[in-house]
């Protein structure tokens, strides 16, 4: 993505007018009429779209909105739902948003709202998340209610969208001030989310909405309006349009192969969703966490471009999901903030990297920059040089986290190695054991099993003109260092990572690493392996750790990767069913909770957390 192509988000600034109504300086426009932003809501979007009445009886319903603003239609339709004692079983709620709030903002604004109203708002308050373009998926009301949100402007995020909306709430400023929410451009885009009999509804009757509505296949009606308003707008998808993703019955449990991160991470988020699962890996013989037993500590590191690559945004998208996912599994398991600084990310000089700091305006939660002296202060120790500062960033234990995951009721564990075979109907997959008696068969394949994902496959799959990506994979040995206590390098609660990195302190010591080693059978800990950590993290020291005893402790591991450092995350093209989760690299912890989120919203035709253009990046093929 060109560093032209980059819009930089900018967040609404809270001003009031003479009524003390909530106003936007940019559209010189109000958020709500003068009795409030409720009735609206209730009178215009859940009556104009035939709210709750649609929505009983089914698994689930899907509503996308043009702008999220306050989020007052939000949390009215939250309410009605949870007041419907025939509610749907899941509600999704999709929502567009050029200029989000900052949370202390929506907290003043939610002051205003009744009593009744105050506990989804400080729900939603709790889970807001940082204000950096993209996509941010919300799980609210104990996962029952997703809220997914698009941070950038509507001509840019509907076309990244992904549903199936069931109802539309147009609810963006007045056209005069804000044209391009209006345009047929935008509206054509709510024909490709839609579901078949999708309804919308809006405040706006202007003549040129509705011929445009008309236009792109809506059938139009003005209705009596309320609160100020003479007319509103009802509007009908036409009989012939509309679509939902092709999901089949699910025939079987979810087959998952392979019980490291990627594995554990796709297997709970169906498990929790209320989907049995089958976990086939032969290193379970050894325990739920063996993939990464003695593994003490790992980073969950962000990683920043000069023109907000694809990398970058995936990074961003991906470790925010790790926050809202696993912020409450058990302490063992969970994630903690502890901030990264970031030395020369990419190649790049320390002016060139303020300077696209400075251009793409990110918000300071996610990253800024330090100086030498404010990095030293934050790592305890002195340091050669300034740095990048994600304050989101995170450690945790793999072992602890893959064994939490995989212990589920609905997921069993089977010490088996196992192969593919196409089954007897289309899209259905055969998992057997090494004899070929066949296991069990599915409709729903993850396979995630590192090197080891291509000779799953079935042989007539393993073409380069098929999937070319997940044929490039290189597998590469690492070796983590542990220092003991009294020899940790900084003292700071944060990670440090340059052509190394170092973990934060814990009781156990410290982790350090980590080595690339592109040959051999075996990942193995080595004296030389040991001394390569040391000179890498020493670049980052003013004062170099050499010249001591080497650590006499650590752990090995494989990584498969790819040269653009994307990970596969995906349905193999033309193989319904299968889907490929692999090529994790060094950010196994960044990406596992996004594929599983992935896999999960393809399978459950649920929203799909990620932009259109990064997901087509990231295909087998």
């Amino acid at each position: 993505m060109a560093a032209s192509a980059f819009e930089p988000l900018v967040p609404a600034v809270l001003a009031f007018n003479e009524q003390g109504v909530p106003v936007s300086a940019v559209y010189q426009d109000t958020y709500h009429p003068a009795d409030g932003p409720l009735g609206q809501a209730r009178r215009v979007f859940l009556q104009g779209n035939g709210l709750p009445e649609r929505w009983r009886g089914r698994a689930q319903f899907t509503i996308c909105e043009t702008g999220f603003g306050l989020g007052a239609s939000f949390l009215a339709t939250w309410q009605a739902w949870r007041q419907d004692p025939q509610r749907s079983h899941r509600l999704h709620f999709v929502s567009v948003e050029a200029h989000p709030f900052h949370r202390s903002d929506l907290a003043l604004l939610y002051e205003r709202l009744p009593q009744e109203l105050q506990a989804l708002a400080q729900e939603l308050l709790a889970a807001w998340p940082i204000l950096v373009p993209g996509i941010h998926r919300l799980e609210l009301d104990q996962g029952q209610v997703t809220l997914t949100l698009a941070f950038g402007q509507a001509h840019t995020m509907m076309r990244e969208l992904q549903c199936h909306a069931d109802a539309f709430y147009l609810d963006g400023f007045a056209p005069r001030g804000n044209p391009s929410m209006w345009s047929r451009a935008v509206l054509g885009q709510l024909v490709r989310l839609a579901a078949p009999g999708a309804t919308a509804a809006s405040w706006c009757c202007a003549g040129q909405v509705r011929r445009d509505l008309a236009s792109v296949g809506f059938e139009v009606e003005k209705v009596p309006g309320a609160g100020g308003k003479w007319c509103t707008i009802r509007a009908r998808l036409r009989s012939h349009l509309g679509r939902r993703r092709p999901v089949p019955s699910a025939q079987g449990r979810v087959l998952v192969v392979g019980a490291g991160l990627a594995g554990a991470a796709c297997a709970w988020e169906m498990a929790r969703k209320g989907v049995p699962v089958l976990v086939c890996d032969p290193v379970l013989s050894k325990g739920l966490d063996a993939s990464h037993h003695g593994h003490r500590l790992a980073a969950i590191s962000p990683v920043f471009a000069l023109d907000d690559a694809p990398l970058a945004r995936l990074s961003r998208n991906a470790v925010l999901r790790v926050w809202q996912g696993w912020k409450t599994l058990p302490q063992a398991a969970r994630p903690r903030r502890v901030g990264t600084l970031v030395f020369g990310q990419a190649g790049n000089g320390d002016a060139e990297i303020q300077q696209a700091l400075a251009r793409l305006a990110l918000d300071p939660d996610w990253v800024h920059w330090q100086d030498r002296e404010q990095a030293s202060a934050l790592a305890g120790v002195p340091l050669q040089r300034g740095g990048l500062y994600f304050p989101q960033g995170m450690v945790l234990d793999p072992g602890a986290l893959v064994a939490h995951l995989l212990d589920h009721p609905l997921i069993e564990c089977l010490p088996e190695r196992v192969f593919l075979r196409a089954g007897h109907e289309p899209g259905v997959w055969q998992v057997c054991n090494q004899h070929g008696d066949c296991l069990e068969s599915s409709n729903r394949v993850v396979v995630a099993a590192a090197a080891q994902s291509l000779s799953v496959l079935p042989a007539e799959l393993l073409t380069e003109c098929l999937m070319p990506r997940l044929m490039a994979m290189q597998r590469l040995a690492g070796q983590v260092s542990y220092l003991p206590p009294g020899q940790s390098l900084t003292r700071g609660e944060v990670t440090l990572s340059g052509q190394g990195y170092i973990l934060p302190v814990d009781s156990y010591g410290q982790v350090i690493g980590s080595t690339y080693e592109r040959s051999g059978d075996a990942a193995q800990i080595s004296r030389l392996g040991h001394a390569q950590n040391i000179e890498k993290v020493s670049a980052m020291l003013a004062n170099p750790a050499v010249g001591g005893d080497l650590p006499e402790q650590g752990w090995a591991g494989w990584r498969c990767a790819l040269s653009d450092h994307l990970p596969v995350m995906g349905f193999v093209p033309g193989q319904p069913g299968l889907f490929m989760a692999a090529a994790y690299g060094s950010r196994g912890l960044s990406w596992s909770l996004l594929a599983a989120s992935l896999f999960a919203a393809y399978c459950l035709e649920e929203p799909v957390p990620l932009e259109r253009r990064l997901e087509q990046a990231l295909l087998p093929r």
